[in-house]
């Protein structure tokens, strides 16, 4: 992930019924939108997915000992992955993140972090501590399959943003430097998607 993506790189991708922006961020990061008509696609390559498709399917151990899929969310919640690599940057949004765990719980939204070490290393401030779910990622395996590795195989920063389906809604990158998207570009984002879902009925809706 060397360089911010371009429209040309996804031309097979693109179609008569998807829509594809590119929003340049602060720091030359980009936030890869799509408004994707129809059944989310399965993305085949190991590459940063694209908004439109469904989101890849791993499992690992969280620090609480308890084995994760991330497809047992499907259906029951939006989901905030976020892969924040050794960034410090990415420690800040966490703690963002983590202070406001009670507004993601009202869009019906799980937060998943994907650490590069094992429970018994110490680098997020989120270990061991609601409402973020850490996951430990030591092998850097899942890193690699969700595309946020470097070309030596190093942990970078990424964040995929999905609906309850599964479906990637926004994907979060950078060529270099990372400035993580802001909590309330988030929270907006998925206010939007469940204000889209027919067949989402957040709790603070009149049954």
């Amino acid at each position: 992930m060397t360089d911010v993506p371009s429209a040309g790189m996804f031309d097979s991708f693109l179609a008569d019924r998807s829509t594809l922006r590119i929003e340049p961020r602060n720091g030359g990061d980009a936030m890869i939108q799509a408004k994707v008509g129809g059944a989310a696609r399965v993305d085949p390559g190991i590459s940063v997915q694209k908004p439109g498709f469904m989101i890849r399917d791993f499992a690992l151990v969280s620090d609480h000992g308890e084995h994760t899929r991330l497809s047992s969310f499907r259906g029951r919640s939006n989901l905030v992955v976020v892969f924040p690599g050794h960034s410090e940057a990415m420690r800040f949004f966490l703690e963002d993140v983590m202070r406001h765990g009670h507004e993601f719980s009202e869009q019906d939204t799980t937060l998943i972090a994907v650490v590069p070490y094992g429970p018994e290393e110490q680098g997020t401030p989120t270990a061991n501590r609601s409402p973020i779910l850490v996951l430990n990622d030591k092998t850097h395996a899942v890193c690699r399959l969700s595309g946020a590795t470097d070309e030596n195989g190093q942990p970078v920063p990424l964040v995929y943003l999905t609906d309850r389906y599964g479906e990637i809604i926004l994907t979060y990158v950078a060529p270099g430097h990372f400035m993580p998207p802001s909590v309330d570009e988030i929270l907006s984002k998925l206010e939007l998607v469940n204000y889209q879902c027919p067949e989402c009925e957040p709790p603070e809706w009149p049954r």
